[in-house]
């Protein structure tokens, strides 16, 4: 069950890694509806497939992009005469999107290619949890198996919504919270605590408390620097285009690096905790790096998931560490 644990958490972070490359990408509406891609299993690689054409068979569902609509065929049935004609036809109502990039289309498709693998390793988890009758890895996995369902259901909103921002940090706090499951089953199967001093391991709560406000804060700041690039602003400009409430996240990372040096140093003589306290130095500089990228190489595309990717890592490592000692 721990190697099946292993498997499923090392696949969600790849999902949510990918959900960071769609969004930088501008990836999100690529597929405009779900979980189909453009009413298609396997969604085109050009925009001459999602164009009206004559004498092609359209099956129920398919979608086409004509008059700058997007629209989805009622019934099967071919299509006939030198003009598009909407008797077979409506619009798509669930939003007005109506653009196609096969860029955009492909790295969302891919994304929620891995989203569904991710998924096998999830039930087999659960169904392994059910054989063993052990409560805390029912329970863990029965609340994985629901988080699972619930993230796929909100993504389904959030292509339906065109991709609202509040639900975009819902998204966010769920997936981390499907790794923090599979975190805390992976830790129960090994079934090992080592004692620590009460002070360290309160530190150590601090930290991934402060961790964890921080990333929704990093979430919003993301979602506002999304909607300046809508706007066309620059990358160069995107600073000055940022609520000023931005400042906090920015000067926090320094209170952040402290609180967790406060155990993560002491951790570097513990021969049990080691690994962990080495890691969270070493996220702790990337965070500040790709952050420094930010204020000073006008926000650069390749570094959001870098900087994302690392906040949960961070949090997960906190996590981790607080779980396994004891006092």
């Amino acid at each position: 069950m721990k190697r099946v644990a292993n498997i499923a958490f090392v696949l969600v972070y790849i999902v949510v890694l990918a959900g960071s490359i769609v969004r930088m990408t501008g990836s999100g509406m690529g597929c405009p509806d779900w979980p189909k891609c453009f009413g298609l299993l396997i969604p085109p690689t050009s925009e001459d497939q999602i164009k009206w054409s004559v004498g092609v068979e359209y099956s129920e569902g398919t979608m086409v992009i004509e008059r700058d609509t997007l629209w989805v065929s009622k019934e099967d049935h071919l299509s006939f005469g030198e003009e598009f004609e909407s008797t077979n036809w409506e619009p798509y109502a669930k939003h007005s999107y109506a653009k196609f990039n096969a860029v955009h289309t492909w790295i969302e498709y891919f994304n929620r290619l891995i989203g569904a693998l991710s998924g096998i390793p999830i039930i087999i988890l659960f169904i392994l949890a059910i054989r063993s009758r052990r409560r805390i890895p029912i329970i863990l996995a029965s609340a994985t198996v629901a988080s699972v369902l619930f993230v796929s259901w909100l993504g389904k909103l959030v292509v339906e919504g065109n991709l609202i921002p509040f639900s975009i940090t819902i998204h966010m706090v769920s997936a981390l919270a499907i790794l923090v499951l599979l975190v805390g089953l992976i830790q129960h199967l090994e079934g090992t605590k080592t004692l620590i001093r009460k002070a360290t391991r309160n530190w150590i709560f601090i930290s991934l408390l402060i961790a964890f406000m921080q990333l929704v804060f990093g979430t919003q700041i993301r979602e506002a620097v999304d909607i300046a690039l809508e706007s066309n602003v620059s990358r160069a400009n995107l600073i000055d285009s940022l609520p000023g409430w931005w400042v906090l996240h920015r000067s926090a990372v320094w209170a952040i690096i402290a609180i967790h040096l406060m155990w993560a140093i002491p951790m570097l003589k513990n021969e049990n905790f080691r690994n962990y306290a080495q890691i969270t130095i070493a996220i702790l500089l990337g965070q500040t790096l790709t952050g420094l990228l930010f204020t000073q190489m006008g926000f650069p595309a390749f570094a959001q998931p870098i900087h994302i990717i690392l906040g949960f890592a961070l949090i997960l490592i906190d996590f981790r560490t607080l779980i396994a000692s004891k006092v």
